[in-house]
């Protein structure tokens, strides 16, 4: 079965190793082959030419993009100008201007409200009501881990579900009622103010993590002064649509939480089949974190932990995961490191 899927995920990237790079890693896996010129850190602001960049980030370009600068804290497996790679014969772009016009989403809107999330984790706050009998609403979005939001409250057999550590605007609120509004989009909704996490909201927007499903990347940018540079850029997997796996959530999030282990089960089952390491939770069950450890066993059922890997070849190709966002360990620990509770959010594109 893994012979099957090493020659199932064949993939060629292009990659550059940073100037501070280790070359040993947490164990003493493969590491991926290493051939194009470093971007270097601390770079100055720049943003890729015109002709290097996809369709989406072109017109972002056309818009005469956002400045963000470089200030790389973490320098494995960098693509070097014009952050273009191949995988599997398909051209990858890191959208590094498209990102920025997000993050500039989200700032504007802090700038005129208190921004905060849903917050109904394992249903801790009450499980949602039915819509219409069923565990879906009209878009597709499930009851589980999610708040009922009315358009009017006047009409509550009518609503959508929103996810847990789904990042809203407090537009107004009262004690059986909160005045929401969702990020990147114009849709208010009254949500019972039990789901929303108003005494958790942003402190102050410095940080953001930001994840593109259609590339399978991811980087970070923090807020220094009045400049937004970019402090981590690789490779990243996300989630797929299977019975026991769902796509990871477009949207913007909040980061909820860190845990240096984040505990898995076997599908279909409540057996933890292992663990992965350097986990920051976004939404419901749904964690960036490094990669998988599964636990090993011996013959009288003794549990014996293999310990942290860093590298999967599976990594930056296609969806592969239940939901989260996979990295190689080094970047997970960055990012865990890194974060701030209150001040980061993870945007998915």
């Amino acid at each position: 079965m893994l012979i099957a899927l090493s020659l199932s995920v064949v993939f060629v990237f292009i990659l550059i190793v940073g100037p501070d790079t280790e070359s040993a890693l947490l164990h003493k896996d493969k590491e991926p082959a290493v051939k194009t010129n470093a971007a270097s850190q601390g770079d100055a602001k720049e943003n890729a030419s015109p002709e290097a960049l996809g369709t989406e980030e072109q017109s972002a370009y056309e818009k005469e993009p956002l400045q963000y600068g470089f200030d790389l804290k973490y320098t494995k497996y960098l693509v070097g100008k014009p952050y273009t790679y191949m995988v599997n014969g398909q051209k990858r772009y890191f959208q590094f201007n498209v990102m920025r016009e997000k993050i500039d989403t989200a700032e504007k809107a802090a700038g005129k409200y208190r921004l905060t999330y849903i917050d109904n984790y394992k249903n801790r706050n009450g499980m949602a009501p039915k819509y219409k009998g069923g565990e879906e609403d009209s878009l597709g979005n499930s009851r589980g881990a999610s708040a009922p939001a009315y358009a009017s409250i006047d009409q509550l057999d009518e609503f959508v579900y929103l996810a847990d550590g789904t990042l809203v605007e407090i537009l107004e609120e009262d004690q059986e009622y909160t005045l929401i509004g969702l990020v990147g989009t114009e849709q208010e909704y009254s949500v019972p103010s039990r789901y929303v996490a108003s005494k958790d909201a942003l402190k102050g927007l410095k940080k953001a993590i930001v994840v593109d499903r259609t590339n399978q990347n991811i980087a970070t940018f923090e807020k220094e002064k009045d400049n937004w540079n970019i402090t981590s850029y690789s490779m990243a997997t996300t989630g797929k649509v299977g019975d026991y796996h769902q796509p990871t959530p477009l949207g913007y999030y909040y980061a909820i939480e860190k845990k240096p282990k984040f505990f898995y089960v076997k599908d279909g089952t409540d057996k933890i089949e292992g663990y992965a390491p350097y986990a920051v939770r976004f939404t419901a069950g749904a964690y960036i974190h490094g990669v998988a450890t599964s636990y090993k066993y011996t013959e009288s059922g003794t549990k014996i932990d293999p310990g942290i890997h860093e590298f999967s070849n599976s990594i930056g190709t296609v969806p592969l995961s239940h939901k989260c966002v996979r990295n190689y360990t080094s970047h997970a620990k960055f990012i865990y490191d890194w974060y701030e509770h209150g001040k980061t959010i993870v945007i998915v594109i």
